[in-house]
């Protein structure tokens, strides 16, 4: 097999559109075209698919497109793993008759059918509404035909158009940050100035509108044209979560999950619900199905690193916790993530210098949350009554401001063995009782810990809660989180590493 020929991004804009099998490709805007959708990718995807293209019939090792797409770079065979996932979902969504061969320990093949791999400019006559035939009928026949094509050609751009903002606006969903999510929100909104009929669109933009009376409009209106749209349905489930009955919200997630086996926010919602009732065998399986169909995603491969932990392997959450930072710093749950592995393992110092590290810290970070988690790192690298009091102290203040600092003052009170702290802590969280309740519903501070999401139960299973789980208290938290209501209906209990003192009647 020869050495193949590397193709940068810049390459694109001069490689003509062709034809694969019943596909158009178009390298120059990133574009392929099928029976059934438009689809825009990025250009190391596009990159990777010519690579394998122009290869065909033969395989290409996996060194060889690393070296042929990324120009010498190194990155990890994850990136790799990313690209071909994302080839594989263009040809889903558009129809194509081709395929990504797996060739195991080798590479990947490109698979046509008929060993159709050509240049074609009528393909690009065709996807315009250009058709072949000659316009040779005259006079308004003539005219109008010609008209016809022109409508076609502007739709098809328009559809490119529409295409390439839905691309851009679920780019930036997937990063989750604040300024992302904005630019989301633009690429959709403008999305649905070019066509307002697709419940697609509306269902996305309701996604990064969160829990707003604007993103329950949004989906109304995508299901209004689609009631089986799952982006909408699942955004009225989130919305939802926690104000009807458990087991029926949950049945609700699951039928979403059973119309579409691959949709990310339905797998996401039941991976953290699973946790947040102390379900860590399902929500480990359910977390992977997520990473294998994401494989370069921050969420799934986030809480892997947790679930790791969870599952007693800390080797393996210090790699994946340390791969995550290093692919996206400054990501808010990642550098949680981080954090509460080094400081719940005893490891204060790595700790320390993890938060002192500003070029990982998230942005919006507040002086109170930095302060806050120094004072639990000192008090469990030195263990001295004075350290342990400060850190009481200053984790009491800040569960008044926000969801996620109760949460962390919670688990690092019941690390420290501070168990009635952890409980008063508890009480105002869950149940509003107590000295410790949250302002204006969690609404203290506005920073990484204020999402309201930092108020449900997962937390409760995770190793550093253990101590907290022995408690004779336990079963009485969980009365009053809703958890025990959820068991007893649906005859089930948390798994057994963490059921702790729990007594269901």
């Amino acid at each position: 097999m020869n050495q193949p020929k590397s193709i940068t991004a810049a390459d694109l804009a001069r490689r003509s559109d062709f034809e694969l099998g019943n596909a158009l490709i178009r390298p120059s805007i990133k574009t392929i075209v099928g029976p059934t959708g438009i689809v825009v990718v990025e250009p190391r995807v596009v990159q990777v698919l010519l690579v394998l293209h122009d290869a065909a019939p033969d395989v290409m090792s996996r060194q060889d497109l690393l070296a042929a797409c990324w120009g010498g770079v190194f990155v990890g065979d994850d990136a790799l793993n990313r690209a071909i996932a994302e080839i594989r979902r263009a040809i889903r969504e558009t129809g194509a008759d081709i395929g990504i061969e797996t060739i195991p320990r080798v590479g990947y093949r490109l698979t046509v059918p008929d060993g159709t791999k050509r240049s074609s400019r009528s393909a690009v006559r065709e996807a315009k509404g250009i058709g072949r035939r000659p316009l040779l009928i005259g006079g308004f026949a003539t005219a109008g035909l010609l008209l016809a094509g022109i409508g076609g050609y502007q739709h098809y751009r328009d559809r490119i158009k529409f295409e390439q903002l839905m691309t851009l606006g679920k780019g930036f969903e997937r990063r989750g940050d604040t300024v992302s999510l904005g630019k989301a929100e633009q690429a959709f909104r403008e999305a649905i100035a070019i066509d307002g009929r697709d419940a697609g669109a509306w269902g996305w933009l309701a996604r990064v509108l969160g829990k707003s009376e604007a993103a329950r409009e949004a989906a109304m209106r995508s299901l209004a044209i689609d009631p089986r749209n799952p982006d909408a349905r699942m955004t009225l489930l989130v919305q939802d979560w926690g104000l009807s009955n458990w087991a029926q919200w949950e049945a609700k997630v699951d039928a979403v999950l059973a119309d579409f086996p691959d949709h990310d926010l339905a797998l996401d919602t039941l991976v953290l619900f699973h946790q947040g009732v102390g379900r860590c065998v399902s929500s480990w399986d359910l977390n992977e199905r997520a990473a294998k169909l994401r494989p370069l995603d921050p969420v799934p491969l986030n809480r892997r690193a947790i679930k790791h932990w969870i599952f007693g392997r800390t080797a393996e959450a210090d790699r994946v916790a340390d791969r995550c930072v290093e692919l996206w710093p400054r990501q808010p749950y990642v550098w949680n993530t981080r954090l509460m592995i080094y400081a719940f393992t005893d490891r204060a110092e790595a700790g320390l210098a993890f938060l002192a590290d500003a070029e990982v810290r998230p942005a919006d970070l507040k002086p109170v949350s930095l302060v806050t988690w120094r004072a639990i790192l000192d008090a469990v690298r030195t263990r001295s009554p004075a350290d342990v009091a400060a850190a009481v102290s200053a984790c009491s203040q800040a569960a008044r401001l926000a969801p996620g600092l109760a949460a962390n003052a919670i688990m690092a009170m019941s690390w420290l063995g501070k168990l009635d702290a952890a409980y008063r802590i508890a009480e105002g969280l869950f149940a509003g009782t107590g000295a410790i309740v949250q302002k204006s519903r969690g609404r203290g501070i506005k920073d990484t810990y204020s999402d309201t999401a930092w108020a449900r139960s997962q937390f409760m299973f995770i190793p550093a809660m253990a101590p907290f789980r022995a408690d004779s208290r336990f079963t009485g938290i969980c009365e009053s989180a809703g958890l025990a209501a959820y068991w007893r209906e649906r005859g089930i209990g948390p798994d057994s590493f963490v059921r702790g003192t729990l007594r269901l009647a």
